[in-house]
């Protein structure tokens, strides 16, 4: 058993989160819920966490936490570190996890619209309704794409104190 279990306690509240998260990934993002479950104990951790700790706590096979760790760490949800005088790989909730989700995103926009333009570029005469469905198509990828930059522009400015002014300020619920 790893010693940081102990170190780490999760209440009732931390706990509903974690599965909440989960199931929210697993039903929205297609990701496994564990996945969702791993990337909701690791926002909520204050220290780095080994992969056995992670299993520990989740109450999951280290192997399930070893195949999500390394899809996440690609993505750039999680960072792995290393610690003095132990071997083990430590694992935290990377600071700017969602802001590699822009680049993943713009990366796929660009590719679908890559493929979609070089079937297109193959229909014949005879193909209006196919040609007529792949415009479409492209369009909104094209769209979609142009949102998405956008999106990370107005993001960066945001992060660097200069949001552009038609950025709308994040709504605060009155309770």
């Amino acid at each position: 058993m790893d010693g940081d279990k102990d170190e780490l306690s999760l209440t009732p509240e931390d706990q509903r989160f974690i599965e909440s998260l989960g199931l929210h990934f697993e039903d929205k993002a297609g990701f496994p819920r564990i996945g969702g479950r791993m990337l909701g104990l690791l926002m909520l951790a204050s220290k780095p966490l080994a992969l056995g700790t992670i299993a520990e706590l989740l109450k999951v096979s280290p192997a399930s936490v070893s195949t999500n760790i390394r899809s996440f760490h690609t993505k750039g949800l999680v960072e792995e570190i290393g610690l003095p005088g132990d071997r083990r790989h430590y694992y935290v909730f990377s600071d700017t996890a969602f802001e590699h989700q822009f680049d993943d995103a713009l990366e796929g926009l660009t590719e679908i619209l890559q493929i979609m333009r070089t079937r297109m570029e193959r229909l014949g005469p005879d193909d209006a309704l196919r040609m007529q469905r792949f415009l479409a198509t492209i369009e909104f990828f094209d769209f979609f794409r142009g949102v998405v930059q956008s999106s990370r522009e107005h993001w960066n400015a945001r992060k660097k104190g200069a949001a552009p002014s038609s950025v709308p300020e994040p709504t605060r619920s009155v309770s």
